[in-house]
This record gives C-alpha cells, sequence and structure tokens, in this order.
C-alpha cells in the first residue's frame, strides 16, 4: 500500500505572515488582516466581511515614553512614565515629588500598536485572536490562515515526510511543536484540523 509522501517547498513561517484571519471584535465572527509588505505591521488593515467593521493598525499608533530625570529646582529623581499618547508633544510637565515644582521636560519616545491583548494565541499586528485555533489535550494547534492550516494538514496526514531544510532557514513544519508531529495524534488533530475548517 502506497503512503502519503510529505515533500513540500521549504516554506519559513513568515511566508505565511501576509494575511491573517482573526476573531472580530465587533461581532466575533471571521475577519482578516493584511499585511501589504513583509512584517509591515504598522499598515495593516483589519476588515470584516460579516459586521464591516474595519481599522488600520496606524491608527492604533501610540507613544510612550519612559526615562529618569533630575528636578530643575531640588536636583531630586524623577521618574517617567508615559504611555498611550497619540501624538508627541513638545514637552511634558512632571511634578517633583520632593518640591512639588513642576518640570518641563523633553522626552524621547518610543511608538508601538496599540494592541486589542498582548498574550495568547493571537496575530502580531493588532493583537485578536486567531481565527483557526483548537485544543488538543493541553496543548493548542492554530494556523494564521487556511493556506497556513492546509500545509500544516498536508504535514501530518503524511506518513512519510522528506526533509526540506534549507541551511540558511528553519522550515515551518521543523518548527511544529513535538506534539503536532506525533504519529499517535495524527487523527486527532487532523479531526481538529477539519472543524476548524468549518467553523
Amino acid at each position: 500500500m502506497s503512503q502519503k509522501r510529505y515533500s513540500g517547498d521549504p516554506k519559513r513561517l513568515y511566508d505565511f505572515m501576509t494575511s491573517f484571519v482573526v476573531v472580530c471584535p465587533k461581532c466575533d465572527l471571521d475577519g482578516e488582516i493584511t499585511v501589504p509588505y513583509f512584517l509591515d505591521y504598522k499598515n495593516a488593515i483589519f476588515t470584516c466581511g460579516h459586521c464591516y467593521h474595519s481599522e488600520k493598525a496606524k491608527d492604533r499608533l501610540r507613544y510612550k515614553s519612559t526615562a529618569k530625570a533630575n528636578c530643575n529646582q531640588c536636583q531630586a529623581s524623577l521618574k517617567i512614565e508615559v504611555a498611550d499618547r497619540k501624538s508627541i508633544p513638545n514637552y511634558i510637565t512632571v511634578i517633583c515629588p520632593e518640591c512639588t515644582s513642576a518640570n518641563k521636560v523633553k522626552e524621547n519616545w518610543e511608538s508601538y500598536i496599540l494592541k486589542y491583548n498582548n498574550s495568547g494565541t493571537i496575530d502580531p499586528a493588532f493583537g485578536l485572536p486567531l481565527w483557526y485555533q483548537a485544543p488538543i489535550k493541553d496543548e493548542v494547534i492554530w494556523a494564521y490562515n487556511l493556506y497556513h492550516l492546509h500545509e500544516i494538514r498536508d504535514y501530518v496526514s503524511s506518513r512519510l515526510r522528506e526533509r526540506t531544510t534549507d541551511r540558511y532557514k528553519m522550515t515551518m513544519v521543523e518548527k511544529l511543536p513535538d506534539f503536532i508531529k506525533m504519529a499517535k495524534n495524527r487523527d486527532e488533530i487532523l479531526k481538529a484540523i477539519e472543524r476548524m475548517k468549518i467553523k
């Protein structure tokens, strides 16, 4: 009996990161995040075909500054923590905890995208939960999009797996967690993938 062979192209995980199917923050159905260029998350766009909610990552751009300075009057140490600014001010006013004088301080600012979530099985642009995810025992199998999910399915369903290593990079399938690669979990994982595709 012939066995299904996996010999896919040596794709990196990054090759699947131009589109993310996620849970819409408004209607909880599936929406899509598109990234125009490689890792260009600041210009990512989210759209939902169900409730028509859409937003641009750059509209969620925020600025923060964390620094130390000295009071202009008494030289006491000032701790500066400012976050969630939509624009960079010319200066910020910091009240000295020792002499209560007001200090005008110019700071260096760091930009970031205000995410919906900072942890979990989320996309890297908006921090929204991935649509394609399912629990497997104490683990979670997930995919960024349908193309990514199909690649995982093809790998898991194969019984003969050729190494496709590019010596300059680790492929996506080589980086899959061990529980996905284990033959004893094959049927359960394939069933979970099918459920993800039709939910």
